[in-house]
């Protein structure tokens, strides 16, 4: 039977809502409820509810003041749509080659609800060493190579929102342990371009790190190099991993380059709070 006319009418509230989603893709500051409904010319009472709606499902967030911006999960059903690229497959040969060229154990990691998933890993053949912790297990953003990688691609106020100013919780002796040391260890990722990570995860793990980026700029995940002391050169690696990321990157269809991958990109902190597991769960 077919449809009839009216019922391919627009529906109006999923009219608006589109009209939202529209409107604040081209707002890289965001807008706020009274901007929104002036531009649209909408109600303010309807626009406050249809923008707080999106917002408790992911779609929107605010920027810590009024102003709203698209939410983590509207990127990342945009990423899975427009770019059909699994960061997963996006990134496995990557690390393969990594692999290769060190001898260490490369891992990728998303974040997930404030800390890290590992989702892939490849290990060495010609070490009898292993320093990989179980793909799936769930680690703090502040204690590895990893998550500080994550951390050091967001400014320094996304970073004190993100994990406050009190103690970090320790996971080994030599776990960073306050907000303002990390900072200063963020600080110092951003100017050699990769992130270390001597034992602060995992006793007797040393590793280095580098963000990765898609097609937004934000950073939705991170890969890493892991060996023991007697290994470690970070000097070497560390290029290495950052050269990883950013040839991962342009796969996930980021423009930028070694100079920009630590450069803050608005949004990147929402995704290191919201961010589901994505690829964790797809097969190997």
């Amino acid at each position: 039977m077919g449809a009839r006319p009216s019922d391919t009418l627009p529906v109006k509230s999923a009219d608006r809502t589109l009209d939202i989603l529209e409107l604040l893709a081209g707002e890289q500051r965001g807008l706020t409820i009274s901007e929104i409904s002036s531009r649209l010319s909408f109600a303010r009472s309807s626009t406050h509810g249809l923008v707080h709606t999106l917002e408790s499902r992911g779609y929107l967030s605010q920027d810590g003041g009024r102003r709203y911006q698209l939410g983590a999960r509207l990127v990342q059903m945009g990423m899975n749509a427009g770019d059909r690229i699994e960061l997963r497959s996006a990134a496995h040969a990557t690390l393969q080659s990594l692999v290769a060229a060190t001898h260490d154990t490369a891992m990728l990691a998303v974040p997930a609800h404030g800390e890290l998933l590992y989702v892939d890993k490849v290990l060495s053949d010609a070490r009898d060493v292993r320093t990989d912790p179980r793909v799936t297990s769930r680690v703090p953003l502040h204690c590895s190579s990893l998550g500080k990688a994550l951390l050091a691609a967001v400014d320094d106020a996304a970073v004190i929102r993100l994990l406050g100013r009190t103690a970090l919780r320790s996971v080994t002796a030599f776990t960073i342990p306050d907000v303002r040391r990390l900072l200063t260890d963020l600080a110092q990722t951003r100017g050699r371009g990769y992130s270390v990570d001597q034992q602060e995860g995992i006793l007797g793990v040393f590793c280095v790190g580098a963000p990765v980026r898609d097609h937004t700029g934000r950073s939705v995940a991170a890969i890493s190099l892991s060996t023991i002391k007697d290994f470690f050169k970070p000097e070497r690696t560390g290029p290495l991993v950052a050269a990883a990321a950013v040839e991962v990157s342009r796969a996930m269809g980021w423009k930028g380059d070694r100079s920009t991958l630590f450069s803050p990109v608005a949004g990147s902190e929402v995704l290191l709070l919201d961010s589901s597991s994505r690829g964790a769960g797809r097969g190997r």
